[in-house]
């Protein structure tokens, strides 16, 4: 075994910038994520045991039992550690738990778009409660991007708009689903009515403005996005199809407009809607850290190999065997691997060797990895070989 430390030229560290493409099918109150559907497996019939449409974390339990599912747990202790949905108050509350208790946690975590449609109304309603929180949460981050687009605002009295008064559907999607953030101006959303295209918004100037290229007012704002929060706010009232009505609220008949949009998401509990259905696609930023190192073979260099094989056969190993230790046989002879065009003799001896795989050491001298080649390659003394490893973590 040859141990080689690494140069200050030979380990790089980088970052790969990726871009995700996801989308979401709605119809009929089911998700369809990436045209995915559940699967039934040998002991479950869901295997993932999530919700149509959701992504599981970490993809624990698959197609496991329903009643052994593996589960997060820890004792409570002096230490006081515990899960971060624990507080402190239940955490010390020894009615709850006592010192040595396992607290346990459940898997899958799964995680999925969802949907809010507010109705018209007020920031604060007559006892002082706000009436539409999730919205009055996101002004401040909706007007520090005014400076892209006017649209931004939370409230407007040139254009005469209110986001915390108007009619609005707020679309949230986790940031499990896009990564860093959503890439600009690859949001595109899709309403279709009995499988036609009566309307799509799109992201035309890249500044998060939701812009109808199809539909019954092209050209016209419909909401807007904040890329890097998640969210996507549709304030367009005006109907799609007057054709076609359909209780997208849950009851009576209404037109399809951008303020339904989504209708029917697991978390609305809105059901029936069997001839409107929805594409929300877009693309996220996703960075994945790499580290690249060279492993140099110099001229001269790993000759010898650990393989019994490398010495020819019939040989003592040992020298000679005693009480102070083990001596081997420094007169082995190398078997030649030299290739020949006859069957005997071979070919002039050299000393060649065929590398398989390379392992990475720590400072210590401990294996923190290996990196096997697809095919040996041949080393002879006169060689000089470099072996490109990359990692992405």
């Amino acid at each position: 075994m040859t141990l080689r430390k690494f140069g200050q030229d030979d380990i790089f560290y980088n970052r790969i910038k990726t871009f995700p493409k996801q989308e979401f099918l709605i119809y009929d109150a089911h998700t369809y994520h990436n045209g995915k559907v559940n699967m039934s497996g040998k002991l479950a019939t869901n295997i993932e045991h999530v919700t149509q449409g959701h992504i599981n974390l970490h993809e624990i339990n698959v197609d496991r039992p329903a009643t052994s599912l593996v589960y997060p747990f820890i004792y409570k202790g002096g230490s006081r550690e515990a899960f971060k949905t624990i507080t402190t108050k239940f955490f010390n509350d020894q009615s709850v738990f006592e010192f040595g208790d396992q607290i346990t946690g459940s898997y899958p975590l799964s995680a999925s778009v969802t949907r809010v449609f507010y109705t018209s109304g007020t920031d604060i309603d007559a006892s002082g409660n706000l009436d539409k929180p999730f919205i009055v949460s996101l002004k401040n981050t909706l007007n520090w991007y005014t400076h892209l687009s006017p649209e931004y605002a939370y409230s407007s009295s040139e254009w005469g708009w209110r986001k915390g008064r108007d009619p609005l559907n707020l679309i949230s999607i986790p940031s499990i689903f896009y990564g860093s953030s959503i890439r600009k101006g690859s949001v595109d959303l899709k309403f279709y009515v009995s499988g036609t295209l009566v309307g799509q918004l799109q992201d035309k100037n890249r500044n998060g403005e939701l812009i109808e290229t199809t539909g019954s007012n092209t050209d016209e704002v419909a909401g807007v996005v904040l890329y890097n929060e998640g969210f996507i706010l549709l304030t367009g009232s005006w109907v799609l199809n007057s054709a076609h009505t359909e209780a997208y609220t849950g009851a009576g008949g209404l037109n399809p407009t951008w303020l339904y949009f989504g209708a029917g998401l697991q978390n609305d509990n809105i059901t029936g809607l069997i001839s409107s259905s929805y594409v929300l696609a877009f693309e996220g930023v996703n960075y994945i850290p790499t580290v690249t190192m060279f492993a140099h073979a110099s001229a001269g260099e790993f000759n010898n190999s650990n393989n019994p094989t490398f010495v020819s056969g019939n040989q003592r190993l040992l020298r000679a065997t005693g009480s102070t230790g083990y001596f081997e046989n420094e007169k082995q002879t190398i078997k030649n691997t030299v290739a020949s065009v006859y069957n005997d003799p071979t070919g002039s001896f050299q000393r060649q060797v065929w590398i398989s795989r390379v392992a990475i050491y720590d400072e210590d001298k401990n294996v923190i990895g290996i990196a096997k080649l697809a095919r040996p390659v041949k080393k002879r003394e006169s060689d000089s070989l470099t072996v490109k490893m990359k990692l992405d973590f």
